[in-house]
């Protein structure tokens, strides 16, 4: 590093000397240094005491609308399975008369991913303006293909006698 003792020349210096400033701004460090760990210590958050999560109840109310694909590729309608044309007419049908026309749509983890996109476009051209995605779940979780516990299940056909 050099340095200019400005001898010699009648103009003046023409650099900045730091030094002052370099030895302000370690003081003030210093000083920031030994101010902070009793402002932190002071500083307390109270939290909410723990409280359990409610489960989300497994049944869907009417008004909404769940469009659904299982792991095999078929479709459901709010737990109601059909084929892919009759879910976009019902879909259609019910949100004839709604002023905010949503629709989730949700798939099952191991669905195949054309199934998901078709249905998403089918259900976006039986007149839903919004679609919403469910989050992804374990396959264990996925209950939208699965008959909901309020309808009644169908009594298996008689073995004939024999």
């Amino acid at each position: 590093m050099g340095m200019s003792t400005g001898g010699g020349s009648k103009e003046g210096m023409n650099e900045i000397n730091v030094t002052p400033l370099i030895d302000i701004m370690l003081v003030m460090l210093i000083i920031f240094m030994v101010i902070t760990p009793p402002t932190l210590s002071q500083m307390q958050a109270k939290l909410p005491d723990k409280t359990e999560t409610m489960d989300q109840p497994d049944d869907v109310p009417e008004q909404q609308l769940v469009a659904a694909v299982c792991e095999d590729g078929t479709v459901a309608l709010n737990r109601s399975v059909m084929p892919l044309d009759e879910l976009a007419g019902e879909v259609a049908r019910r949100l004839r008369g709604k002023k905010t026309k949503v629709v989730f749509v949700d798939g099952h983890p191991e669905a195949p991913y054309d199934k998901v996109v078709e249905l998403m476009d089918r259900v976006k051209e039986s007149g839903a303006e919004k679609l919403g995605l469910a989050t992804l779940k374990e396959p264990a979780e996925f209950l939208a293909c699965t008959p909901s516990p309020a309808a009644p299940a169908e009594a298996p056909p008689a073995a004939p006698p024999g």
